[in-house]
């Protein structure tokens, strides 16, 4: 019998060894091979047709999704790289030509064949993506609760202290990637920034900066009905009740014209600090 719940739990992918522990016989995956339940994707491995197109991809290759690419299947920030990247065991020989990064540092064993774990995908991100984008990686992360603070540090020891540094740079409050590079750009530039903070009225707002300014960062995917676009017009006239200075953004208008957002956030900030 082939296990449905071993290979969901699996990614849609397994080894031969692993169906027949979970009870698969030799007859049965040759029947599910031919009826397409399975597809034999080389000597020893199996796939779902339900198995994830970069999965399969990364297996043929004989590699395991890593760094941003694993990222974005755990449900993290994965920023603007859109290339593949891969891990390869130490001195493995890579699959069949695929266009993507290599990473070669031993990693953790795991019963997934396709992505590498939750702790070495942050390991990969941290040595390989740039500063910004990893420090994004660990926010969402945090936000997911998937770790915690006090567990990056640990998961990222024994790395390079360029590596090690940027535990210290993670924070909880970022609901989404592009939160977490407004806190971090406004941060540099010697802001206060508060997340998650709580109105009377109006509920939780993405960030408060220097204890003056509210500021709502729009994702098209959460804002993009009716509803949510009434409830988000009503907090805005609360906030105008309560005399407070505001600003929304989209999270487009973050990635693709951060000047003009900075500029509109100091053109609010000004006021508050003149006599």
């Amino acid at each position: 019998m082939i296990d449905e719940h071993l290979l969901q739990r699996l990614g849609g992918i397994a080894t031969t060894h692993q169906l027949r522990a979970a009870g698969a016989s030799s007859p049965e995956l040759t029947a599910a091979v031919a009826d397409g339940r399975l597809h034999r994707l080389r000597k020893g491995i199996y796939v779902a047709p339900s198995a994830p197109p970069l999965a399969v991809a990364a297996v043929t290759a004989r590699g395991r999704l890593s760094c941003v690419s694993a990222a974005r299947t755990y449900g993290l920030w994965s920023g603007t790289d859109t290339r593949l990247h891969l891990q390869h065991p130490p001195n493995a020989r890579a699959g069949p030509a695929v266009a993507a990064v290599r990473h070669w540092l031993p990693t953790e064993h795991d019963e997934q064949l396709w992505r590498v774990t939750f702790a070495d995908c942050l390991r990969s991100v941290a040595r390989c993506a740039d500063r910004e984008t990893a420090i994004a990686v660990f926010d969402t992360a945090i936000s997911a609760g998937l770790t915690t603070p006090l567990a990056i540090p640990r998961i990222l020891e024994r790395q390079p202290a360029r590596v090690t540094s940027l535990a210290a740079l993670a924070r909880p409050g970022s609901e989404s990637g592009v939160e977490s590079l407004v806190r971090q750009r406004l941060h540099a530039l010697g802001h206060l920034v508060e997340q998650q903070v709580h109105v009377a009225g109006v509920g939780r707002v993405d960030m408060r900066v220097d204890g003056v300014l509210f500021l709502e960062i729009d994702g098209f995917a959460f804002h993009s009905d009716r509803q949510s676009f009434e409830r988000d017009r009503a907090r805005d006239a609360v906030l105008a009740r309560q005399g407070s200075a505001r600003l929304r953004v989209s999270a487009a208008q973050v990635m693709e014209d951060w000047p003009t957002v900075l500029a509109s956030i100091r053109s609010l900030l000004r006021p508050a600090a003149l006599p």
